[in-house]
């Protein structure tokens, strides 16, 4: 089956950047994520057979399991052969880079297939583009949001291995974290660079 390890996005930080990027629709065919799909892949199964479910759970047990933070940089783009066809949101965290270094050297410890011929990158994809109507237009947009992008962050609350048609994601998996952080801090703020 067709799978991914996914880490949740706060509701509020998910719905901010997507209306931030609906100005790219002028110029750009742009099919945005579903507001309940939106979420940080950490590993991807192209083909997962089911009786590794259980081994990724524990492997997900086993990990630290203490919160941290997520910081949402900037805006970005992934391009094909030059030209734009993903914009995402760039992501910020030493932690999420050893968490997820970790991850993956114990599903290959396991020999747990999943994709890793590129190094990890971890972002938010807002939304791929289908066709590109005016470029011009479509980068003047893309460096007025960059420009006025408000950064946020965000604490890791938990993770779950999805198995997904591309059309219903269904929880195989989940792995809650440990909250280490105090009332003060529980409100999401969305700051001004």
């Amino acid at each position: 089956m067709r799978a991914f390890i996914g880490l949740e996005i706060p509701e509020n930080i998910r719905t901010f950047y997507t209306s931030s990027c609906r100005s790219m629709r002028s110029s750009a065919d742009i099919s945005f994520t579903h507001l309940d799909k939106m979420h940080i892949t950490l590993a991807f199964f192209a083909d997962l057979p089911e009786k590794y479910i259980k081994n990724i759970e524990e492997i997900l047990k086993g990990l630290n399991r203490e919160q941290f933070e997520i910081k949402c940089e900037n805006i970005g783009l992934f391009k094909r052969k030059g030209i734009p066809s993903t914009v995402f949101i760039k992501i910020i965290s030493d932690e999420l880079k050893n968490y997820t270094a970790e991850l993956h050297q114990k599903l290959r410890e396991l020999n747990v297939p999943f994709d890793d011929r590129k190094p990890y990158t971890p972002h938010i994809t807002i939304g791929r583009i289908k066709e590109m109507k005016n470029e011009q237009d479509f980068m003047r947009s893309y460096r007025y949001i960059a420009q006025n992008f408000k950064s946020s962050s965000f604490m890791v609350e938990n993770i779950h291995l999805y198995s997904s048609d591309m059309m219903i994601y269904k929880k195989e998996a989940t792995v809650d974290f440990i909250k280490i952080y105090t009332e003060e801090n529980e409100d999401e703020n969305i700051s001004e660079k």
